[in-house]
């Protein structure tokens, strides 16, 4: 009898309009203002310095001091930002709407298809 019902259940689901379409996806739009990413943006240089610093080591990754660092773009959903660290070089980070970070190192960025790493340098005096 319990095999009748999730049959009849099943066939239910299957009737309905688009029911069985599981190609179907949706995208949603998010910018940079999350919470992670305002607030990050609100921190000061040294202090965003310390936060990326500690996103690359968490991911694994060596960074004994972050020298420049700032917010470079949207990329698919997620917040990039660029860091470089006085001793392992450039670095991708990539922030989630929910916080999840995920780390790249910025020579590799060609090789995965990712944006180039730019750093705005200061003008000259």
């Amino acid at each position: 009898m319990r095999g009748l019902v999730l049959g009849a259940a099943l066939l239910a689901l299957v009737a309905c309009d688009g029911g069985g379409d599981t190609t179907a996806t949706r995208n949603i739009a998010v910018t940079g203002a999350t919470p992670y990413v305002e607030q990050l943006k609100a921190l000061g240089e040294a202090n965003r310095g310390l936060a990326l610093r500690r996103a690359i080591q968490d991911s694994g990754e060596r960074c004994k001091r972050v020298d420049a660092s700032g917010y470079q773009q949207d990329y698919q959903n997620l917040s990039m930002w660029t860091a470089r660290c006085s001793d392992t070089g450039d670095w991708a980070l990539f922030i989630a709407p929910n916080g999840d970070v995920q780390v790249r190192d910025c020579d590799d960025a060609a090789s995965l298809e990712l944006p180039a790493c730019r750093f705005d340098e200061p003008a000259a005096s």
